[in-house]
């Protein structure tokens, strides 16, 4: 046994790398479980003959804009588009689909601020558009405004004291919450 080891020393395991450090393996194996390289095998369709994946050359570029290759006024359909057709085109190189996504997520976050922004001031620009309207409309919308938030309220409480008093009194004196609505 201890000659067959010496003989052909092979010690290459499952749990041991294929090099094992400080010592020279002759034998060259054909297969190593774990191997440390960092080059991983892919299979596409439109990759160079030179086997290697296409890699997105903006990376570094801080610009979303600049990164997608879109202009700062572009759609949201463009902006959907470039970033379809960048994970399309640079699909399988993980730094590549990695840097298209963060430039796509700032741009859409900076978009829902800015609808969440306008969203927020409606009441101001609805304000801004009354006050820069001709007299006659202010009187009309004067004329409809609604009452304090206490005045609606009391009369809410009012009318639902009301309308429980006369379904637990429907029955020995007729219509009382009817009579009682058309008084006020």
């Amino acid at each position: 046994m201890s000659s067959l080891l010496l003989s052909n020393p092979n010690l290459s395991t499952s749990f041991l790398p294929c090099k094992i450090p400080g010592y020279e393996n002759t034998r060259k194996t054909a297969f190593c479980p774990l191997s440390r390289s960092s080059k991983v095998a892919r299979c596409a369709v439109d990759t160079p003959s030179g086997g290697n994946m296409p890699t997105f050359s903006r990376i570094k570029v801080w610009d979303p804009y600049k990164r997608l290759g879109i202009s700062p006024y572009a759609s949201e359909e463009e902006i959907w588009g470039s970033r379809n057709f960048l994970l399309e085109q640079y699909t399988g190189h993980e730094r590549s689909e990695e840097s298209i996504e963060a430039a796509f997520e700032k741009l859409l976050m900076t978009s829902f601020r800015r609808r969440k922004k306008e969203k927020i001031n409606l009441k101001s620009r609805l304000k801004k558009q009354v006050e820069e309207s001709p007299p006659w409309f202010k009187n009309l919308l004067n004329f409809v405004e609604l009452p304090p938030k206490d005045v609606i309220f009391r009369r809410l409480f009012l009318f639902a004291f009301m309308g429980g008093w006369s379904i637990m009194n429907s029955a020995e004196g007729g219509p009382a919450f009817q009579v009682c609505s058309c008084c006020d």
